[in-house]
Order: C-alpha cells, then sequence, then structure tokens
C-alpha cells in the first residue's frame, strides 16, 4: 500500500523508540517484587529481633520465678520444721510426769511460752483423747470445745504414724481469723493416744511475709497442700478455697524434680506458673505471674522497635509506591499514544470508507433513481395482467436490494444521519437473515424462528441492523468448526429489577432478540472483559475488537440491555432488550389525489434525472419545470418567484448546492416550500437542511408514491 504526503508537509524524523508496555509492565512487576521483598526484610528482621528479646524475657522470668520459689520452698520448710519440732517437744513434755500433772493454766502457760513465741502462730491449743479442749492459748472458757470431729484432731489421732498434720484453712467462728491448722498426736507412756496437740498458722502473716518478698509486680504466691487444698495466698483470698486439681497432678511430678515451670490460661488470661516442693512436707509454693505483666517492658520496647521499623518500611512503601505510579504513568502514557495512534488510524480508515462510501452511494443512487424511475413509468403504462409487469416487478424488487446494499454501505460513514422512531423489528431481522446467508461458510447454517411481527421499539433501524449484524458475526466467527446460528424475536414481560451484563432491565414489556451459536463459548474471565474497546480472541488480522464495543453503545443509548450466557465449549446465546412500545394501527393510506397542474421546478445536474423528473412529475398531474443548471434555476425563480408553488432539487451539485439554492429561494420568498432529495444523507446535512428551511429531505432513489406523498403534504390543495 502506498503512502501520500499532504502538499508542503516534508517527512519528519522517526523519534526515538520508546519503552514498550510489556517492558514497563515487566520493570513494574520486578520493582513492585524487590520493594516487596525489601520491606519484608526490615519486617522479617524487627519480626526475629522482637522474638529473641520475647525469649530472653520469657527466660528472664522464669530465672527470677524460680529463685523466688525456692526462697519461699526453703523458708517455708524451716517455719513448717520450727512448728513440727515445738509440737513434738510439747508433746514429750505432756508425757513426762510434770506434764501429766499440769492442769490448765499450766498447760497454757506452756503452750504460750514455747509456741506463741513464733510471729506466724496465731493460737494453740491442747486436747484429750476424746478431743476435748483441756487448755488454749486464746482467752476464755474452754468448756464444751472441743475437735472430736475436726479433721486436725481425728487425722493425728487415727495415724499410726507419728507425724505432722497440715489441715484445711478456715475462718475461725469466734476470731474470724483466717488460718490452717498444723496439729501432731501426743501418745502416753504406753504409746496409746493421749491427746492432740494443735497450732493455727496465720494467714495475714503469710500473707505480709510474702508481700515483703515480691520483687515483681503482678506476682502472686499461694501455699498449697499436696493434695491442692490452698493454704494461705497473697494477695489474700477468700477462704475456703476450693482443691485445685492442677497442683494435685503436678506433685506428682515435683516428687522427681522438686520443681515444675508451665503455662496454664486462667480467667483469660495467660500466666506463668513455678511450683516447688517443700522439703519433707506434703506442701508446694507456687508462684504465679500474668504473662502479660511479664511480657509488659518487652511489649513497651517492642512499641517503640515497630515504631522505628513501622517508619522505615513506610518509607520503602512510598518509595515503591512513587516508583511504580512513575512507572504506570509511563506506560498509561504509552498505551494511550498506542491508543490514540490505533484511533486514529481507525478514524483516518472509517473516514476514507465513510467518504468512499458516500461518494459511491450519491452516484449509485443517481443511478438506481433512473432505474426506478422508469421501471415505475413503464409498469404504470402496463395493463393488469400483462406477461410484462411481473418482470418489471422483479426488476423493482432487484432495485429494492440494490437500495437496501447501499444503506448498508452507508452504515460506514459515522456521520449519517439517525432518527428516533417505532421500528418493528421483524423486518430488520429478516433483512439481517439475506445479509447473512449470503456469506455464510459452507459449514454453518442459520435458522430463524418465533418473530413477533408486531414487536415494535424506538430507534434508528441502521442501528438496530448494525447490532445484529455484528452480533451474528462474532457467532460465525465462535464456529470455525461449523454450527448452527439461531435468532428468534418474542416479547417478554419483567416483573422485577434485572441486572444483566450490559444494562438493567426494568418492569415492564420488553423486546427480546436472541443470537445463539454452537461454538466455542467463552471462560469468565472473557465474559467481563468482551465488551471492552479492541478486546477480541481472534488472531492479528482477523478482527479488531470494536464490533462488541458498538453493540453496546448502541444499546446503551437506546436505552436497552443485553445479557450474556456462555459456558466455554458449550456456545453462547446473547439477548439484546429493547423496551417495547405501542404503535395505534393506522388505516393503510388511500393515496393522494394527482396533482392540479401546480407548477414544480426540478432541479439536478444530471440531466437524465431531470427528464426522469419531470416525466413522473407530469404522470402525477404537476407542471414540471427542469433545470440541470442550479445557477440558472435561481435566476429562472428570481425572476418569475409567483410561477413556482414548489421546488424539488438535489443536493450535490457542481454549480450551487441544493441547499444553498433553497437558502436563496426563501430569500426571496420565504413560503415556497423546498424539497430536498440526496444520495447520502448525514447529520450535517438534516442540519444545514433545517436552518435553510427546507420543508422535507428524500432519500434517493426515490419512489414515485414518495414523490406523491411529500408533493401532496406541501401542497394541500393538490388534494382532491
Amino acid at each position: 500500500m502506498k503512502s501520500f504526503i499532504a502538499p508542503g508537509s516534508a517527512p519528519q524524523p522517526a523519534a526515538a523508540p520508546a519503552a514498550s508496555p510489556e517492558t514497563t509492565a515487566s520493570l513494574r512487576h520486578w520493582v513492585t517484587i524487590a520493594g516487596i521483598a525489601l520491606i519484608a526484610l526490615i519486617i522479617g528482621a524487627d519480626s526475629y529481633e522482637a522474638w529473641q528479646d520475647y525469649r530472653t524475657a520469657v527466660a528472664d522470668n522464669e530465672r527470677t520465678q524460680v529463685m523466688l520459689g525456692r526462697a519461699l520452698a526453703e523458708q517455708t520448710a524451716r517455719m513448717i520444721q520450727a512448728v513440727d519440732v515445738v509440737l513434738a517437744d510439747f508433746a514429750d513434755w505432756r508425757r513426762s510426769a510434770e506434764g501429766q500433772a499440769a492442769d490448765e493454766q499450766g498447760m497454757r502457760e506452756r503452750l504460750r511460752s514455747e509456741i506463741m513465741r513464733m510471729q506466724f502462730i496465731h493460737s494453740a491449743a491442747v486436747t484429750g483423747p476424746d478431743g476435748q479442749f483441756l487448755a488454749a492459748t486464746q482467752s476464755g472458757p474452754i468448756a464444751n470445745r472441743t475437735l472430736e470431729k475436726r479433721a486436725a484432731f481425728v487425722v493425728p489421732a487415727t495415724s499410726p504414724d507419728d507425724v505432722l498434720y497440715v489441715g484445711r484453712p478456715f475462718v475461725g467462728r469466734r476470731d474470724q481469723a483466717r488460718t490452717f491448722p498444723l496439729s501432731r498426736r501426743i501418745n502416753d507412756t504406753k504409746g496409746a493416744l493421749a491427746g492432740v496437740v494443735v497450732v493455727r498458722v496465720s494467714d495475714d502473716y503469710l500473707a505480709q511475709f510474702y508481700s515483703a518478698v515480691n520483687v515483681a509486680t503482678g506476682t502472686s504466691i499461694r501455699l498449697a497442700r499436696d493434695d491442692g487444698v490452698t493454704l494461705a495466698t497473697f494477695p489474700a483470698g477468700d477462704l475456703p478455697i476450693a482443691d485445685d486439681v492442677d497442683v494435685r497432678d503436678s506433685y506428682s511430678r515435683l516428687a522427681q524434680s522438686g520443681e515444675e515451670v508451665h503455662y496454664a490460661r486462667a480467667n483469660g488470661h495467660e500466666r506463668v506458673a513455678v511450683l516447688h516442693k517443700v522439703e519433707g512436707y506434703p506442701i508446694v509454693i507456687e508462684v504465679t505471674r500474668s504473662l502479660p505483666d511479664v511480657l509488659q517492658p518487652w511489649i513497651r520496647q517492642e512499641v517503640e522497635s515497630a515504631s522505628r521499623t513501622l517508619v522505615l518500611a513506610l518509607l520503602a512503601g512510598l518509595l515503591l509506591v512513587a516508583l511504580r505510579a512513575a512507572l504506570t504513568r509511563h506506560e498509561r502514557t504509552e498505551l494511550e499514544r498506542r491508543r490514540l495512534e490505533q484511533a486514529l488510524e481507525n478514524s483516518q480508515r472509517a473516514e476514507a470508507l465513510g467518504f468512499l462510501a458516500t461518494s459511491v452511494a450519491h452516484d449509485f443512487n443517481n443511478v438506481l433513481t433512473a432505474i426506478v424511475g422508469y421501471a415505475e413509468l413503464a409498469r404504470n403504462s402496463i395493463t393488469e395482467g400483462a406477461p410484462r409487469l411481473a418482470h418489471i416487478d422483479r426488476l423493482l424488487a432487484a432495485t429494492e436490494r440494490a437500495r437496501l446494499l447501499v444503506r448498508r454501505v452507508l452504515t460506514f460513514n459515522p456521520r449519517r444521519s439517525l432518527s428516533d422512531q417505532p421500528i418493528r423489528i421483524a423486518p430488520v431481522i429478516a433483512e439481517v437473515e439475506h445479509q447473512v446467508e449470503a456469506t455464510l461458510p459452507q459449514a454453518v447454517t442459520l435458522e430463524v424462528s418465533g418473530l413477533d411481527p408486531s414487536a415494535t421499539m424506538l430507534g434508528d433501524a441502521t442501528e438496530v441492523h448494525q447490532v445484529l449484524m455484528n452480533l451474528c458475526t462474532n457467532a460465525v466467527h465462535a464456529m470455525p468448526a461449523g454450527g448452527t446460528i439461531e435468532i428468534g424475536l418474542e416479547s417478554v414481560d419483567v416483573h422485577a429489577e434485572r441486572e444483566l451484563t450490559v444494562g438493567k432491565l426494568q418492569p415492564g414489556r420488553w423486546i427480546r432478540v436472541s443470537i445463539s451459536d454452537t461454538g466455542m463459548g467463552m471462560t469468565e474471565e472473557q465474559l467481563g472483559t468482551v465488551f471492552e474497546p479492541f478486546y477480541t480472541t481472534r488472531k492479528p488480522g482477523q478482527g479488531t475488537g470494536i464490533g462488541l464495543t458498538v453493540v453496546r453503545n448502541i444499546i446503551m443509548s437506546t436505552n436497552g440491555a443485553l445479557e450474556v450466557e456462555s459456558r466455554l465449549g458449550s456456545g453462547t446465546r446473547m439477548s439484546v432488550y429493547w423496551p417495547r412500545v405501542e404503535v395505534p394501527a393506522v388505516p393503510p393510506e388511500l393515496g393522494r389525489a394527482p396533482g392540479r397542474g401546480q407548477t414544480i421546478m426540478v432541479v439536478d445536474d444530471e440531466v437524465e434525472l431531470v427528464a426522469l423528473a419531470e416525466e413522473v412529475l407530469a404522470s402525477l398531474g404537476y407542471e414540471p419545470v427542469g433545470f440541470s443548471d442550479s445557477r440558472a434555476a435561481l435566476e429562472a425563480f428570481r425572476r418569475a418567484p409567483r410561477r413556482f408553488d414548489a421546488v424539488l432539487t438535489d443536493e450535490r451539485m457542481t454549480m450551487l448546492r441544493g441547499i444553498d439554492l433553497a437558502k436563496s429561494i426563501h430569500e426571496i420568498d420565504p413560503n415556497t416550500p423546498v424539497i430536498l432529495m440526496t444520495g447520502h444523507r448525514d447529520t450535517e446535512t438534516d442540519e444545514r437542511a433545517r436552518e435553510a428551511g427546507i420543508a422535507e429531505v428524500l432519500d434517493k432513489p426515490l419512489r414515485i408514491e414518495t414523490v406523491r406523498t411529500a408533493l401532496g403534504r406541501r401542497l394541500p390543495m393538490a388534494a382532491a
């Protein structure tokens, strides 16, 4: 294909090759990966450091709790051992002659001097073999006071082993003191039960002691028996306290190691617990600390570290975003440049094709006008039933197909004239059927069924034709191995709002045109992009990818909607919806009466068409005056404006165009109706015709009935 340079223009130097969008996209991809990797490295390094600090914080806390637990276990062991010793000494004294002879006062004094000197002892008492009190360090009568049914008496009294018994904690009924008992059996000289000596260990004293040795906030300390019974706590809690199953389970393990660290959840919080066995006694010390308290310094440190890391990550992220934005802008600029170049190329092609189409259409319509005109004159001169009448009817049918062919050619002109008017869809589908069948591959068949002849919409027939043609063309291309295309037309009632692939259906009556194929079908991803400009699944050179975009734009401009149903390998069904309009039935027009000798000026630069128009007008009862020179026609009108009742003029003429002629005529006589004939009609022509005051615009090739009707509307006196 040769290229042409406009006169006066010079070839431009070739621009430096720019980076392709593919290269820019690849660079952006790797920049993104590198940026994300850098941010991940920064966050990963800080996270690893935080993990190491976490482990250090937990380990340091465990060491602190273990050391505290060991110290408390040793102190508790010495305390219990001291009590055990004085109780054993008291039992030995009680077996002696002095002890057997001692009265209540003597035993009280002995208890106070030997036992009550220990600060953690709240009170002490001694009973006989029946559990009745013999003496007590507390003031007040001891009559009828007994430990007969209390575990502090029953267990030592019935135990064959002379061991210290650790009882459950309780709150005294008389003094309301929180204590737990320690008791030991007293035997007589023969080994028989002589009584029990009991002391009460003060829970308040232990709480104060534990608070004094507490070295970390949030630490709680508990003294418990091996069966899980809590003896004392810090901070102090209500007594009695239920058995702790965890302590019972842990005590069996403590028999081997003497020490255990474990993590548990209590009251919705994670806690660190360290258990130590009190050597020689069935007692354990539990030092517990809440994990949030343990981690509080670590959290503060990590918040500061995370803030620094976040700043670094944000800076890296901003740098990445800025770099990606720059690359994206570059890519968009390049894509926009390519799009504009492609659009310019498409526009130039469309402009050239439109110019070619209009030029061919104008000349071809002039030829068709002559053929149609003379054929109709010939038909009118033949009587009904003559053999030649059928031949002329076939000739007129052929000219009608030629007219439709020119009309299709004119669809390539983007500025063609369109008008919204009631359209019956069935004839448009019939026209599409004839056009598609002429170009179908041998392996593809077309089936049209269920046409509703009354289905009417408001729009432009040319646009509707273009929508259906594009959909049928796509269906053909979707079946390279052959198949069947089905076209259906029906009216449907929509009762609820529906969102479709393109547009939305509102409740009401709609026309549905369905075009189905048995081709390859589409994936979900393709369904989402099929209406994007320049998107196509065809190979290069097989299509531009703008057909369905045009379909979408036309459907949206006509208040329609489109639904796409497709499955890969199962074909595609595209259903176009247009609002249905009800057009009242119009009685058939009886036709216009012939003219009554009115003078009609006919202007066309084609001599043959002037002669034809004169003959047609004469046959309709008018007096035609023909001109093949528009300037001569204007001069004749200027000389005798009242001579002419109407003007019938062509648009494209070499001397003076039809619209310009109409303007000049209306400057002389604004009331003279001017009817414009054109072989190519676009929006610009319609606009200029309205501005010039032209009464009607008729499309070539003209039919006799078209001329009769137009003149009848503009010259009402011609009617009978």
